[in-house]
């Protein structure tokens, strides 16, 4: 889904204009405020694809402002010139041609959380190629912040790294629909390693063939299990995706629970998964174990949350486990994970 915006008179006849859009329609924003350590205040984030089209003509962007608001309250302002988009874009010709498009992918913006941003307004400053005086075009998206429902007791036992969890440095907001709030686990050998030896074979991290347990009680909604499990390093052959872009994520499991929020854990190992499609399962069921299926460097844990089931369709969500370790404190309220914290899960009963 995408939201776009015009400057008036887009006819045959009118002057060179602009129409943005913006990837997802509505922005979900994370709010962080409880972390497992001392913080310097709450703060938010949210992570959009902006695309810029000219039409009726050639236009040179040249500059971009960003406004976030809560109501009519102006919160922050960004002003990119040129010099800043083309650093951005990695194109020095910001000349758009007629009919043909500027893309800006995985914008990201943080900002403090005494109030909430309620909407993101997007002007796009270009000059027509042609000559003649710049024109402009106005694109407002609403944001909303996500409250979370669910209780989410952390679905691994042991000590674990977050290498990649909610924030600036997270590569996952490189898909901005589905998986901006996504977090990646390592599991942490006795060493303080990922895994022993050269970390060629599979066996040789310490996350290969580890339990996965359901964060919370619901209906199984997806299933993937036949993938491979790809030696750490590989690239995927494109046949095995089948045409289907979810693959890229391996053995995975989606759970609904029932309130609009769908768990959903990915990378696991081929033929691990204990749960089929419908099956209704208790928090703390065994789903799998932790493989190296679909687009993965390693073993690892991929786990993300969403409104639905689909992938790249339903929107990710941001999320809070409670229920681990960290710091030697622990924690039985849902708490946000940052990225490279050392969490530990409890020990659980062996299934």
């Amino acid at each position: 889904m995408t939201t776009s915006t015009e400057t008036p008179g887009d006819t045959a006849t009118a002057g060179v204009h602009l129409a943005l859009e913006c990837r997802p329609s509505v922005l979900v924003a994370a709010r962080y405020d409880k972390l497992p350590f001392p913080n310097i205040g709450p703060v938010q984030e949210i992570a959009l694809d902006l695309g810029i089209t000219a039409k009726n003509g050639d236009a040179v962007v040249s500059g971009l402002v960003f406004q976030g608001y809560n109501g009519h309250q102006l919160l922050f302002e960004q002003r990119w010139p040129a010099r800043i988009i083309s650093q951005r874009t990695g194109e020095e010709d910001l000349t758009v041609g007629s009919g043909t498009g500027l893309a800006l992918r995985s914008l990201h913006f943080i900002l403090h959380a005494y109030e909430p941003i309620t909407h993101l307004d997007v002007t796009a400053v270009a000059a027509p190629v042609a000559g003649g005086e710049s024109v402009q075009a106005l694109l407002p998206i609403p944001v909303v912040t996500h409250q979370q429902q669910t209780d989410l007791h952390f679905p691994l036992e042991g000590a674990w790294w977050a290498i990649q969890a909610g924030d600036w440095s997270d590569f996952h907001k490189s898909e901005v629909y589905s998986q901006p709030y996504a977090i990646d686990f390592v599991k942490l050998g006795p060493d303080g390693q990922t895994n022993a030896g050269n970390g060629r074979s599979l066996t040789d991290h310490y996350s290969w063939d580890q339990p996965v347990y359901a964060t919370a009680g619901g209906k199984v909604a997806y299933v993937c299990f036949d993938m491979p499990d790809m030696l750490p390093g590989a690239v995927p052959d494109q046949a095995i995706l089948r045409g289907d872009m979810r693959r890229i994520l391996g053995n995975a499991v989606a759970i609904s629970h029932a309130n609009g929020e769908f768990s959903y854990y990915a990378h696991l190992q081929q033929l691990s998964l204990t749960v089929n499609e419908g099956d209704v399962i208790r928090r703390g069921a065994l789903i799998g174990r932790v493989g190296n299926s679909g687009n993965s460097p390693g073993p690892h844990l991929h786990f993300h949350v969403m409104n639905g089931p689909n992938l790249f369709i339903d929107q990710g969500l941001p999320m809070q486990f409670s229920h681990f370790w960290a710091g030697g404190q622990f924690y039985e309220e849902p708490m946000t994970i940052p990225t490279r914290m050392i969490v530990v899960g409890p020990a659980r009963e062996q299934q």
